[in-house]
């Protein structure tokens, strides 16, 4: 693999880097698996120092364009632009000398290279904004193991009963259809499934409704997890812009899509990772498609119960019945751990969800189902509620401030009514995954913009999770960010001013 670095360019050389393998990779020179050399060994090849080639490689990673095994290598991870539309012939494709024998046997090579962002690149840090989801010492464990001993001592019949309901637990059941109802969603015995996590709901609906030469809508930027769980080829999707003035939808590139779009899927809710909530009229417009094209519509209410001041907007599924999948999880509550959720869906689609689910795993923990009922019908997770968002509002407003002291005037950002993270737009000639880099060697870490997008990119955008650090670290950590910010900002200007002024004389 040649690769030039011109001593004279004003780019960087990590960025000569960066740009030479990704246009080999978009002309299909280094196809969809190929290995790449090493950082010690381009290095030599190009003649720089090995940080500047590890430097390339972690931009591309956080691309998705390649990927790092420990004790394989670095290969590709992407199809050119050429071949991604192209179907998966196993026996075409070169062999991975990390998957052995198992290469040619796997059906979609590529659903490896669609799940989670990869988070190789994250290091130990002393300020993380980079897990939307509550830490560990918010969670309630005296009072769960209370819960949990109790139900292993007194109601051990459900826990231990073989044979489930695979639709849930019906004591949790009844206990969520009457919390739900407090919140605008509308449920009964038979049209809720409890779903171990939001992904297996996600996952299932797929499979049930979306064929290989169908498409979906989705919101870009969205949940990398999400986009891996509906699209796992990462092919078939539109991209529905995300921001305050979004333009109208155009329900004809829905229905005359070369692949008819079979599903949407929205975060109406304190949006991940933007942090914003879909105004009324959007939800009016997208909930008319759906029931005017049969174009069923998930609406992902993780982070709906995490509102901390506003007035609540209309439920999707309060709008539109008869095509909108809810879905709701434990995890932003309590922790993800849990793998507890569930789904609320008209009674056709849930009685076909339910015999999937039983299919894939029988049923979600009969333990941890019987274990949560307790826990809520003691009226502990009101409480825990009441805390966290109580927790939570305040690092959001101590994130708020921070942003407000030490980051450029012209950067954007507004703060959510509710969730677990603000979305911060630097200037146009800002980079974040470099200063992810910088940052990482300063113990500050956050998720660039870029692995939010699916279509298209914003390299100048960051998401920044208040959930896991106190106020006291959210300031000291963004007061970094600023300070990094501003630095090279200075050595990104002063180049021409030094040009400027040497003319001048």
């Amino acid at each position: 693999m040649y690769i030039h670095v011109d001593r004279d360019a004003t780019a960087p050389p990590y960025k000569q880097i960066e740009d030479a393998i990704r246009g080999l990779i978009e002309r299909g020179v280094l196809p969809f698996r190929a290995r790449l050399p090493s950082t010690r060994d381009l290095a030599s090849e190009v003649g720089v120092n090995r940080l500047t080639v590890h430097k390339a490689y972690q931009r591309l990673e956080t691309d998705g364009l390649i990927t790092t095994k420990v004790g394989s290598g670095t290969f590709v991870s992407s199809r050119s632009l050429r071949t991604q539309t192209e179907p998966d012939l196993p026996g075409g494709l070169p062999e991975d000398p990390s998957l052995g024998v198992w290469g040619p046997l796997f059906v979609n090579p590529r659903l490896a290279t669609r799940a989670l962002p990869s988070m190789t690149y994250l290091k130990e840090c002393s300020a993380s904004f980079v897990y939307a989801a509550p830490p560990p010492d918010l969670f309630p464990v005296e009072e769960f193991r209370h819960c949990t001993n109790y139900i292993l001592k007194r109601r051990g019949a459900e826990v231990y009963r073989v044979g489930a309901d695979a639709s849930g637990l019906p004591s949790l059941k009844e206990y969520l259809i009457g919390w739900l109802a407090q919140h605008d969603i509308v449920a009964t015995e038979r049209t809720l499934v409890i779903t171990t996590g939001c992904q297996q709901t996600l996952d299932l609906t797929r499979k049930l409704l979306v064929g290989p030469d169908d498409s979906m809508l989705l919101e870009n930027p969205s949940f990398p997890g999400a986009v891996g769980a509906l699209s796992p080829s990462g092919t078939g999707l539109m991209a529905l812009p995300v921001h305050e003035s979004a333009p109208p939808l155009d329900p004809s590139t829905l229905v005359n899509h070369q692949k008819r779009c079979k599903l949407m899927y929205v975060t109406p809710n304190f949006h991940n990772p933007t942090g914003l909530t879909m105004p009324l009229g959007r939800r009016r417009e997208l909930a008319d498609i759906a029931l005017q094209y049969s174009i069923p519509l998930i609406e992902d209410d993780v982070f709906g119960a995490l509102r901390y001041e506003g007035a609540a907007q209309p439920s999707l599924q309060s709008l539109c019945p008869r095509m909108v999948i809810h879905v709701g999880s434990f995890s932003k509550m309590l922790n993800p751990s849990l793998r507890l959720g569930w789904m609320v869906a008209p009674e056709p689609f849930a009685e076909q969800i339910t015999v999937a689910k039983q299919a894939s795993d029988l049923h979600t923990s009969t333990l941890v189902q019987t274990a949560m009922d307790e826990f809520c019908r003691r009226g502990l997770m009101i409480r825990q509620l009441k805390r966290v968002r109580r927790v939570f509002r305040g690092r959001r407003d101590a994130m708020a401030e921070a942003l407000h002291r030490y980051f450029p005037r012209d950067s954007r950002w507004s703060v959510p009514e509710g969730g677990l993270s603000m979305w911060v737009t630097l200037p146009d000639d800002m980079d974040t995954r470099d200063l992810l880099a910088l940052a990482q060697d300063r113990g500050v870490q956050f998720l660039p913009g870029a692995i939010f997008y699916f279509s298209g990119s914003r390299h100048n955008c960051m998401r920044l999770s208040f959930a896991t650090e106190n106020e006291a670290v959210i300031d000291a950590g963004i007061r970094t960010l600023g300070d990094i910010i501003g630095k090279r900002r200075l050595r990104l200007i002063r180049p021409a001013t030094c040009q400027d002024r040497r003319a001048v004389i």
